[in-house]
């Protein structure tokens, strides 16, 4: 399998992965059946922009989930990739940490993250980016937490449309998709929302503007 260098064979690339990773976890067995690419041929082909619900932070980094690490799947066996093929940005506002991990970046505030994903498109050359929100296992009602993660997520997404630069012009070109997702920390499921549902009006507002 070659790295997906189209906007769309990413997200296929990505949707099948969880998949395989949530039959595992069903099934409770080791993998039989891989897609990852061998280190040396894996480079990057999506970009993840990592948000937490309120309160509740993000894959066990700190507060109520640091007890608890083993309750949440590193990124990279979520969509079953190599780590190499995954380029990850944590929005965590009011963070002093620079970086964790060799491929997650923390960012403090949405400035810097808009800089921070306009320059590694262009650097990486991804042709997929996922506004992904974490679905705790302490999110009170579900179906609310759901809700509230899926409008941060498109709240996102209209932010980055409507910000001048190589990422919106990519995506005006086809290069790039961006889309929102959520995924279920209790299953590791990823629950897939699609682009945002304005983007044909903010593309057209982006073309006018220049």
């Amino acid at each position: 399998m070659l790295t997906p260098s189209d906007p769309t064979m990413a997200l296929a690339a990505l949707i099948a992965g969880n998949q395989r990773h949530v039959d595992r976890r069903i099934h409770v067995r080791a993998p039989s059946v891989s897609a990852r690419l061998p280190l040396q041929s894996a480079r990057p082909f999506a970009l993840m922009i990592e948000f937490d619900h309120p309160g509740y932070p993000a894959n066990g980094r700190s507060g109520h989930h640091a007890e608890h690490p083993s309750s949440c799947d590193r990124l990279s066996d979520t969509f079953d990739v190599s780590a190499e093929q995954l380029h990850s940005f944590v929005l965590a506002p009011g963070s002093s940490d620079a970086a964790s991990g060799r491929f997650e970046v923390v960012v403090s505030s949405q400035d810097e993250l808009l800089k921070m994903v306009d320059g590694s498109v262009a650097a990486l050359g991804c042709s997929l980016v996922v506004v992904l929100g974490h679905l705790t296992r302490g999110v009170g009602v579900l179906e609310v937490g759901f809700q509230q993660l899926e409008l941060r997520s498109f709240e996102l997404i209209g932010r980055f449309l409507s910000t001048p630069g190589v990422l919106v012009t990519s995506v005006i070109a086809g290069r790039v998709r961006v889309v929102g997702a959520i995924v279920d920390q209790r299953d590791g499921r990823v629950h897939w929302i699609g682009e945002h549902p304005e983007q044909r009006a903010l593309l057209a507002a982006m073309k006018r503007s220049k």
